[in-house]
């Protein structure tokens, strides 16, 4: 199935979708939508598809227009999930698109760019989009930096591309081809609206993180970090943990790290070697953090809330607006909701209010602003951009 979604004017984007992941059905669709007038592209595509870095490099280099996007373990426009296939985006603007190789420099990624010189006009004149390898080692620092480089007063969401088995492979989408090690900075012409919101509560803690190493969490409370997760949730939870079933049952008791705002910033435990656990986005020494639970009803509400900000954001905007709403949810939260996932979809919409195209990836780890302006890596959490 391929059909392309109706532009209610030329002001407007014109969005593709299609079930068929092969290299031909995605350049077919690209040229197309391309013809009918796009500026610039948006591609947001599954890791089921196998796409071919080698077959799609020359082609999308041969595109005379801007691109972006990533492959993710799905996709979503409206109530519809894609786990095989690709979505298009056609904007009826031209996009800057700003490559960053991140296996250059592991630990300071260097904004020699154009992106830093536009940084030093009024920051309400841009907003950003960011795909970024999931895997690659100097995702954090780059978003750090970013943030250093930018400062404030500057949305900005994006996602984490890549697979589900936490391999690394090519997933990010630019006119240089399809690419891996990299990070994606697109500045939009127009401004966007951003909220955020994840739904876990607090089940126990908070406990002290006395000795970690970047992701690594090794011990809390001066204790042995798994031993004092594991005793936590098979006390009160009831779970029993083996050498199997880690990963299984931490989806559902995520970590928090208590923030100088009190507001709680989610880490997702999905690894335990020995008595350490690793998790997706580091975790500061000397913090304090707490062993995370949550349900699916609250889990559904913090999508309805971020759909129900982002729509209040946009109308005190009070600006003209493309209808379009960018969606960034973590796959975990999927995972955790299982066959209810359609609920969710269906929560994004009532909170958006309607009359929007709505467009998402399922993310590993996603990107925005919190309420004080700093722009951090996000876990389990719901990312969603009014443009």
């Amino acid at each position: 199935m391929a059909f392309i979604a109706q532009q209610e004017s030329v002001s407007t984007p014109l969005i593709w979708v299609s079930e068929q992941g092969t290299d031909k059905s995605l350049l077919d669709a690209l040229t197309q939508i391309l013809a009918r007038g796009a500026q610039s592209l948006m591609i947001l595509a599954c890791s089921a598809n196998n796409h071919s870095p080698r077959v799609l490099e020359s082609s999308l280099q041969s595109y005379p227009i801007p691109i972006c996007g990533g492959i993710f373990p799905s996709v979503f426009y409206a109530d519809t999930k894609l786990d095989k296939g690709f979505i298009l985006v056609g904007f009826p603007f031209v996009i800057s698109v700003t490559n960053y190789d991140l296996s250059v420099n592991q630990t300071a990624p260097d904004f020699n760019s154009p992106l830093v010189r536009d940084a030093e006009q009024p920051q309400s004149s841009f907003d950003l989009l960011v795909f970024i390898d999931a895997m690659a080692n100097a995702t954090e620092p780059f978003i750090n930096v970013l943030y250093e480089t930018l400062g404030g007063g500057i949305d900005v969401i994006g996602g984490g591309a890549g697979s589900i088995d936490f391999k690394q492979r090519p997933c990010v989408f630019s006119r240089k081809g399809l690419l891996m090690n990299t990070a994606l900075v697109v500045r939009l012409p127009v401004p966007m609206q951003c909220a955020v919101e994840h739904g876990w509560e607090v089940l126990n803690g908070p406990y002290l993180v006395t000795e970690a190493e970047d992701t690594k969490i090794k011990t809390l409370n001066y204790l042995p970090a798994f031993d004092v997760y594991k005793n936590v949730i098979e006390e009160i939870a009831d779970y029993k943990f083996t050498k199997e079933n880690f990963f299984q049952i931490s989806q559902n008791f995520p970590l928090g790290i208590l923030s100088i705002n009190d507001d709680i910033l989610v880490r997702d435990p999905i690894q335990v070697r020995g008595k350490e656990l690793f998790c997706v986005g580091s975790v500061p020494v000397n913090s304090m953090i707490y062993i995370l639970s949550g349900n699916d009803e609250h889990i559904v509400r913090a999508a309805e809330n971020a759909g129900v900000l982002a729509h209040k954001e946009s109308q005190t905007a009070n600006q003209e607006s493309l209808n379009f709403s960018l969606v960034f949810d973590c796959v975990s939260r999927v995972l955790y909701l299982g066959d209810k996932f359609p609920q969710e979809m269906a929560a994004i919409q009532r909170g958006l209010g309607g009359q929007r195209s709505i467009v998402g990836a399922l993310s590993i780890g996603e990107i925005a602003n919190t309420c004080r302006g700093t722009i951090n890596l996000l876990n389990k959490s719901i990312v969603i951009g009014n443009i």
